[in-house]
């Protein structure tokens, strides 16, 4: 079984360490992954919740005179808060695509093709938007590791809510879009490491796919809200996550009525076709 252990540090491979955070729950699984890249020089990808614990358990195996970066892979309060306790202790730069929740601040903005560049590897910049406008993957050119944040996750899908900038249109673009890349292993910000990347793109994009099956189906009935949506094709899903089944539905409703094959507003209103 892998170590999943909050504040442990995970040598996944010569280049990359792992500490997952103390932050568990139905939508972070075992918690937040944070990775640390490098060892003369070393590169912290998304430092995690403002928790005092996991902040010291980074610097505590990287040395903080050696953390160079900061990497977010997006502002969501589950992967960046850590950041001002991480960068007071160590000094590092903070980077990320660009400011959109009020979280952090970073000192260099990046886009698609970027990269950062340590004395032992480079890190190329991904623009994936869909679970957040600001998402960024970065992949470790020398083992072809792909972090992905929240894009790709291990144990569970990732959520695109429209209420906090997602879109799903945009995010299968994104998938589309990683799966062109050659990967041998992805690093999700939730849940253990990917061995098959391309398999695991593939499982995203099928189930998407088949979502929009079943709500379109579902809409030949006659005009429906979301949450009558909800209960009729996420009958496995337990309770306490029905409010986020409820943003995905919205979501692809939101992709559907781009495209003129559905019509309707809000959450709240009933949604018909076209």
């Amino acid at each position: 079984m892998p170590d999943l252990t909050p504040g442990v540090p995970s040598a996944l491979s010569p280049l990359v360490r792992r500490i997952v955070a103390p932050n568990p729950g139905p939508m972070t699984g075992p918690g937040t992954n944070t990775y640390l890249v490098g060892i003369d020089e070393v590169a912290v990808i998304d430092p995690g919740p403002d928790t005092k614990k996991h902040i010291d358990a980074i610097v505590g195996a990287s040395m903080r005179e050696r953390v160079r970066w900061v990497l977010l892979t997006h502002t969501h309060p589950d992967h960046a808060p850590g950041t001002e306790r991480l960068v007071k202790a160590t000094g590092a730069e903070v980077v990320a695509f660009a400011k959109r929740d009020p979280v952090v601040t970073p000192d260099r903005t990046v886009g698609d093709g970027d990269s950062i560049e340590g004395t032992e590897f480079g890190l190329e910049v991904i623009h994936t938007p869909g679970h957040a406008p600001n998402h960024i993957c970065f992949l470790l050119e020398e083992e072809r590791v792909l972090f992905t944040g929240d894009v790709v996750l291990n144990g569970t899908f990732s959520v695109v809510n429209p209420a906090r900038g997602g879109d799903m249109a945009l995010y299968l673009a994104s998938l589309e879009k990683l799966k062109k890349r050659r990967v041998a292993r992805i690093a999700p910000g939730h849940g253990d490491v990917i061995d098959e990347p391309k398999a695991k793109i593939d499982e995203y994009l099928k189930h998407r796919r088949a979502r929009e099956r079943q709500i379109l189906k579902v809409l030949k009935d006659g005009p429906v809200r979301v949450t009558d949506i909800v209960d009729r094709i996420y009958t496995d899903t337990p309770a306490e996550l029905q409010e986020w089944a409820g943003k995905q539905v919205h979501a692809h409703l939101l992709k559907l009525k781009t495209e003129g094959k559905v019509e309707g507003g809000s959450v709240k209103s009933a949604w018909k076709l076209a």
